[in-house]
C-alpha cells in the first residue's frame, strides 16, 4: 500500500515547568475566592437560563491550575497516534497536568509511563521526544529500564541497604487506543477504558472509515487564548461559521446542523450541498471528547485537535491530518500532492479564522465590561453540556 510520508513530529509540551506531583495542585491550596468563583455556576440551571461560565475560569491562573489538577490529571487526555508507536520499542513523549509521560510499543503491548527515573528524577528522554530503543538510560546516572519499565540496571550501588530492584520500576500510566488515536489516564483510579467513554463517537467513525486511513501531515497553531475559548468555539452548533468562515459556508448546507449531546461527548453534523467540493463531501462529522480533543470527518479526510492548554491565557492547537487509502492508493503522485496542498490550505483558512476570532474573545474576557454571556439554546447547547461537566469535576475538587 501506497502511503504519503511526512516527516513525524512529538506532543508539544503543555507547560515548560514541572510540578513535583498532582497532590501539590489539591483543594487545600484553593483560595476562597476561586472557589467562590467555580461556584457561582450552578450546574442545575438548563441551558435555556443559564449565564455562561464567569471571566475569571478564563482568567484567573489558580484557576487554570486547579484544572490541571481536576480535569486533565483525572480524564482520558489524547496525547498521539497510534502510527508514531506501531513498531516495537517506538516512544513518543509529552507533558499532560504538568506531569511528563511516555508511551512505547513492547511488543503486542502498548504501554504509558511517567517520564521520570526513580534515582534522583531526570527525565529518561526528551520532554517532547520520540524514537525507538530496545531499552530506556537515563542520562543523567544510567539508570535502565526495560521497555515494560522494569529497572534492569542501577550501577555504582555497593553498601546500598534496603533496596529491591524490583520496587523500583518506573511508575506505570493507565493508557488505551481509539481507531488511530492514543490517550493517557494519569489517574490512580481504576477507570472505564477510553473506549468505553468514548463508544459512540467510535462506532460513528468506524461508519465513516476512520480506520482505514493514513496519516498525512501535522501542523501546530500556537494561540493567545485559554483553551477552553478553542473548545467553546468549537462547540456552538455551527453558530458561527457563516459569519466566520464565508468559505466554509459555501460547501454547507447549514440548516441540516444536527447536534446531539452527552456529559463526555457531542457530535454535531452538517450536509454538504450541491457546490460541495472533494475535501468537504457531501457530509462532515464533528465529534467532541471530554476534555481537550476534536475529531472532524469530512469527505475524504480526518483531522484530529489536541487542544494541549499552555497557560492561563494561551494554549496551542495540534492538528493531525488524515487521508483515505483508497484517495492515495487511486490517484497519482502528482495529482495527490496537488489535492493535499490544496486541502491544507483551505483548511489553514479556517483555522486562521477560528484563531483570529478566539484570541479577540480572550481580550474582550479581560476587559472590566464583560463577566458573563448567555447562550443562544437551540445550536449551544454542546457547550452547555462541556461547561456543566467541567464544572462539575471543578466544583468536585474544591
Amino acid at each position: 500500500m501506497r502511503r504519503a510520508v511526512f516527516t513525524l513530529l512529538g506532543p508539544r509540551s503543555s507547560t515548560k515547568q514541572l510540578v513535583k506531583s498532582v497532590a501539590s495542585l489539591q483543594s487545600r491550596t484553593v483560595s476562597t475566592k476561586v472557589k467562590d468563583e467555580i461556584k457561582r455556576w450552578d450546574v442545575s440551571i438548563p441551558v435555556e437560563r443559564a449565564s455562561t461560565p464567569p471571566s475569571s475560569w478564563f482568567l484567573d491562573p489558580e484557576i487554570y491550575q486547579l484544572e490541571r489538577s481536576a480535569v486533565f490529571a483525572k480524564n482520558w487526555i489524547c496525547v498521539g497516534r497510534k502510527d508514531q508507536v506501531a513498531q516495537n520499542g517506538q516512544y513518543f513523549s509529552g507533558m499532560v497536568a504538568g506531569e511528563p509521560y511516555i508511551v512505547v510499543r513492547d511488543g503486542d503491548t502498548l504501554r504509558g509511563f511517567f517520564n521520570v527515573c526513580r534515582h534522583h528524577a531526570a527525565q529518561l528522554t526528551p520532554l517532547c521526544g520520540q524514537g525507538c530503543t530496545d531499552k530506556f538510560v537515563c542520562p543523567y546516572h544510567g539508570w535502565t529500564y526495560a521497555l515494560n519499565g522494569r529497572l534492569t540496571k542501577a550501577m555504582r550501588l555497593k553498601g546500598i541497604q534496603d533496596f529491591k530492584a524490583k520496587d523500583f520500576g518506573l511508575k506505570p500510566i493507565q493508557v488505551g487506543e481509539l481507531g488511530p488515536l492514543i490517550f493517557i489516564n494519569l489517574s490512580e483510579d481504576t477507570v472505564d477504558g477510553v473506549e468505553t467513554v468514548f463508544q459512540t463517537p467510535h462506532v460513528r467513525l468506524q461508519e465513516k472509515g476512520y480506520l482505514d486511513l493514513s496519516w498525512v501531515k501535522r501542523v501546530e497553531y500556537p494561540m493567545k487564548c485559554n483553551w477552553k475559548v478553542f473548545v467553546d468555539n468549537y462547540l456552538d452548533g455551527g453558530y458561527h461559521v457563516e459569519y466566520l468562515h464565508p468559505a466554509l459556508t459555501s460547501n454547507l448546507d447549514i440548516s441540516t446542523y444536527k447536534t446531539t449531546v452527552t456529559d463526555m461527548y457531542s457530535i454535531q453534523e452538517a450536509k454538504g450541498n450541491d457546490q460541495s467540493d472533494k475535501r468537504i463531501g457531501q457530509s462532515s462529522l464533528y465529534i467532541y471528547m471530554y476534555p481537550s480533543v476534536m475529531i472532524n470527518k469530512y469527505g475524504p479526510w480526518m483531522d484530529t485537535n489536541m487542544v494541549i492548554p499552555t497557560g492561563a491565557n494561551s494554549c496551542t492547537v495540534v492538528y493531525d491530518y488524515f487521508l483515505e487509502n483508497e484517495m492515495i492508493n487511486n490517484m497519482s503522485d502528482a495529482d495527490l500532492q496537488l489535492f493535499i496542498t490544496e486541502s491544507l490550505k483551505a483548511s489553514d483558512q479556517v483555522q486562521q479564522e477560528d484563531n483570529m476570532i478566539c484570541e479577540s474573545v480572550q481580550t474582550g474576557l479581560e476587559s472590566s465590561a464583560y463577566d458573563v454571556g448567555r447562550y443562544a439554546p437551540g445550536v449551544e447547547m454542546a457547550d452547555h453540556a462541556f461547561h456543566r461537566t467541567l464544572a462539575k469535576q471543578l466544583q468536585a475538587h474544591v
